[in-house]
């Protein structure tokens, strides 16, 4: 180990001199680091993208199409209103990189992305996708999130519960409302009789 007392340009008992091997080491370290415009690594963005789309696919199948039009305008306006407020807050939080550190949204059991899953489930419920589906994506999310990158990774497992608890207490809200509008069953377990997944 050199001593504290080693220079850069000085040898460290190899034959490259230490201002070389830390000027290496910071090039590996940027070149590992570095981002997409996204503001995360190029292969977590790649893996968010395919993530979403699995997702989205799943949901798509399993909606129900046949709805009044009083569902449709309330589907339309709270999924608009719900992906703006998604890519505003993850503009100012993973682009920007504008929050206040982990202890802002990492290390406590209730942020404000909180409310992102929390609506995200009440979206799930607008479009009638299954209780047992959304269970199955939330939970999924919690492991993409832990083990991808540039999503979470450092979150406390208190934050992980209360944002599946709190979309599927979202989903549970908006799919009732929504039950009682078409007068309808509250998809639990298996799709609505018109899915396009039990009508193909």
């Amino acid at each position: 180990m050199p001593s504290a007392g080693t220079r850069a340009g000085e040898h460290a008992g190899d034959d490259e001199p230490v201002g070389a091997r830390e000027g290496s080491a910071a090039m590996s370290e940027a070149v590992v680091q570095k981002n997409s415009p996204f503001g995360v690594p190029w292969a977590s963005a790649i893996g968010f993208a395919v993530v979403v789309l699995v997702f989205l696919g799943l949901s798509l199948a399993t909606f129900d199409p046949r709805v009044s039009t009083v569902t449709w305008v309330i589907r339309i306006t709270g999924t608009v209103a719900w992906v703006v407020f998604a890519l505003l807050l993850g503009y100012r939080d993973i682009v920007a990189k504008k929050g206040d550190g982990p202890q802002d949204i990492d290390r406590v059991a209730f942020d404000r992305w909180s409310w992102v899953h929390a609506t995200a489930g009440c979206m799930f419920g607008l479009w009638g996708v299954p209780l047992l589906l959304v269970a199955v994506i939330t939970i999924a999310w919690e492991f993409f999130e832990k083990y991808v990158p540039g999503f979470g990774e450092n979150e406390i497992l208190a934050n992980r519960i209360v944002d599946v608890l709190g979309a599927w207490i979202g989903w549970t809200v908006v799919a009732v409302v929504i039950a009682l509008i078409e007068a309808d069953q509250v998809p639990f377990l298996w799709p609505l009789a018109d899915a396009w997944v039990r009508n193909l």
